[in-house]
């Protein structure tokens, strides 16, 4: 529950508000015994504190004494609700809208108790309608409930809707993230199965079964599916390049650094337009020392993508190790500016100032590449940490 104690507002005075040319609230005409005051104080100082208990005593005490008061009852809701009590917060909300439909917030939390007393279907076409126009905490609830609801419902068309806007209203927040893990990877899996029933002799079901190994280690059953995928469409864009990219996760020998070779040249005969196949080519060159060639790779994927910040390194670092060091600070510094949190940039510009004899300048890089590279060292514990449940730390 999301709904934060700052939605409640004071009944009486929102109730005898009268606004230009209005009526007021006719339930309340005339005069207002001063202990329905004292009540509505005391219900507001113990929403105030998030003593919802005493709140929820206040407003039933306040609703007998001045009965017919929709906002009372809206307010009684919200209170029963924030206090987990979803049964009778959707009773009070549903008073408080049968006098008053336009009173939003009881709608609102009408919808969120329904949705999280398990009550879906009676909730999901007004979450819908509502969290575009919802705002504050309340907006945030809604979404969820409804992606919840959504998921929970098979409603996978729903359920997209919400993930797409709570991912755009909320790119950040945990639950939003969580869902949406969720979300995707069941989606995944439902298509899965049904490309696996539907046609388990496709490429496609190779592609997808390939992929599936991959994720699980086995890098030669997985190489064996994208064969058969290649066997079936020889000109698939990106299938020589997964598989040159399996084949340099294997042992380093001769062999398997020509085979990985010969892929990536394959893939780039396929897809001349793919960059990750230049910078491998690339990386590999540098690793044999063949400068010009790791250059001109590397150069080539820049072409294609003249963003990528592991193209700028590879060129940045095969100009420094081919004496070019005046060549190598533009990339090396367009990646440090793009990347400010990778070491390898930082650390192979230092060493191109280095050799122009801008200490300065190498000293100030150097430092910067320690603090990366022990932020990159932390992220990857508390990742470890992490994944391991290591409930060790003391808040």
């Amino acid at each position: 529950m999301l709904i934060a104690a700052a939605l409640f507002s004071p009944a009486l005075d929102r109730a005898q508000a009268r606004p230009p040319g209005g009526t007021g609230s006719s339930a309340l005409q005339g005069h207002v015994p001063p202990e329905a005051q004292q009540l509505a104080a005391e219900a507001q100082d113990a929403v105030s504190r998030g003593d919802y208990a005493k709140a929820i005593d206040a407003y039933q005490r306040l609703a007998k004494l001045v009965p017919n008061v929709p906002e009372i009852h809206a307010d009684l809701a919200t209170a029963y609700y924030s206090a987990g009590r979803l049964d009778e917060a959707a009773a009070e909300a549903r008073i408080a809208l049968k006098s008053k439909p336009s009173l939003i917030t009881a709608n609102y939390v009408l919808e969120a108790s329904l949705a999280e007393s398990g009550h879906c279907p009676d909730a999901i076409s007004g979450l819908e309608r509502d969290y575009p126009r919802a705002t504050g905490p309340l907006k945030l609830t809604l979404g969820l409930d409804g992606f919840r609801c959504s998921m929970a419902g098979d409603e996978a068309d729903r359920a997209l809707g919400f993930a797409r806007s709570l991912n755009h209203d909320y790119p950040d927040n945990p639950d939003v993230l969580y869902l949406s893990a969720h979300f995707y990877s069941d989606l995944s899996d439902d298509a899965s199965q049904r490309l696996l029933a539907k046609a388990p002799n496709s490429y496609q079901a190779h592609q997808m079964s390939a992929e599936v190994l991959e994720m699980q280690g086995k890098t030669n059953d997985a190489i064996d599916e994208y064969r058969k995928v290649l066997a079936m469409n020889p000109r698939l864009p990106g299938i020589h390049f997964e598989i040159g990219h399996l084949l340099l996760e294997g042992q380093p020998t001769a062999s398997a650094l020509a085979q990985a070779r010969n892929e990536f040249e394959e893939e780039l005969k396929t897809d001349p337009h793919n960059p990750g196949a230049e910078g491998e080519l690339g990386e590999m060159a540098w690793q044999a020392r063949n400068w010009d060639d790791a250059i001109t790779h590397f150069r080539a994927a820049l072409r294609i993508d003249p963003g990528n910040e592991a193209a700028l390194v590879g060129l940045g670092k095969s100009l420094l190790s081919a004496g070019r060091a005046s060549e190598a600070v533009g990339p090396l510094e367009m990646a440090a500016k793009m990347a400010p949190g990778d070491p390898t940039a930082h650390y192979q510009l230092s060493f191109a100032y280095r050799h122009l004899g801008r200490a300065a300048d190498a000293d100030r890089e150097m430092a910067a590449y320690r603090r990366a590279y022990d932020q990159v060292q932390q992220a990857n514990q508390a990742t470890r940490s992490g994944l391991a449940g290591d409930m060790t730390a003391k808040p």
